[in-house]
């Protein structure tokens, strides 16, 4: 077999399976495991997949710029948004993460509701300002431009020192085995540094990123205790989160 036509034959059992596992493809291919494991990585070089320990998986798609994420999915944004609103309690210490569908959540909270949202998120901190009975805590660090948000060990540290009732991420890729994933490593020390002691974990992601992973790894996909996403996620999808013991809410 040609190496073009073994390499498409990867990424055709990738799109039906999900994942690929490199012991199975060359015993499938009849080559051996380090073949399978070179055509893997220029399969991710080229970008057509993640390679993880053992196989590879789905790339998530590519991380884009804030002001075009917040003008893709509006309605799928603010139905998630809605749904991680109705999560919160009076009195909540609640992380709210940077990135578009997070900030749909503030549009949807209830205006009476008492609550603490602490965030890095210069777009959510001005709308915080509009929100009288929120007490809003802004987190500082370093400017990354394109998040509109500060991330580096500034803001890290401060996170570290919270215990969160509720944390409320965006992710770039949702993966039940590889986990919660970001593109950007510093982003993704913050995002992490916001779940560690957080009593529950919320991830709110659009259906196109389930089951992909992007390079820099979050939290478990056990560590969650709720994942809200759209309709069009399918079942086979989500039931193996739902096995990790997730709530899973599709809005």
């Amino acid at each position: 077999m040609l190496t073009a036509e073994r390499k498409r034959l990867m990424l055709e059992v990738l799109r039906h399976e999900g994942k690929i596992l490199a012991s199975e493809l060359s015993r499938r291919f009849g080559v051996s495991e380090d073949t399978v494991r070179r055509d893997l990585r220029e399969l991710d070089r080229a970008g057509f997949l993640q390679r993880v320990h053992g196989g590879a998986l789905p790339r998530t798609p590519t991380s884009i710029e804030h002001d075009v994420r917040q003008k893709e999915s509006t309605d799928a944004k603010r139905r998630i948004g809605a749904a991680a609103a109705r999560l919160l309690r009076h009195g909540d210490l609640v992380v709210l993460d940077a990135g578009t569908t997070p900030f749909a959540v503030l549009d949807r909270i209830d205006p009476d509701l008492p609550l603490t949202i602490v965030t890095h998120s210069l777009t959510a901190a001005a709308a915080l300002a509009e929100m009288p009975k929120v007490e809003g805590v802004i987190v500082g660090g370093r400017l990354f431009k394109s998040a509109r948000a500060a991330v580096g060990v500034a803001t890290v540290d401060a996170y570290r020192l919270l215990r969160p009732d509720i944390c409320i991420l965006g992710a770039a890729g949702v993966h039940p085995e590889a986990g919660v994933t970001g593109f950007d490593g510093e982003e993704a020390e913050v995002k992490r540094a916001m779940a560690a002691h957080a009593t529950r974990v919320v991830v709110l992601a659009a259906s196109e990123k389930l089951g992909t992973v992007a390079p820099h790894l979050i939290t478990p996909a056990g560590r969650l205790t709720h994942l809200i996403t759209d309709t069009a996620a399918s079942e086979n999808i989500l039931q193996p989160f739902r096995d990790l013991g997730v709530d899973v809410i599709t809005a």
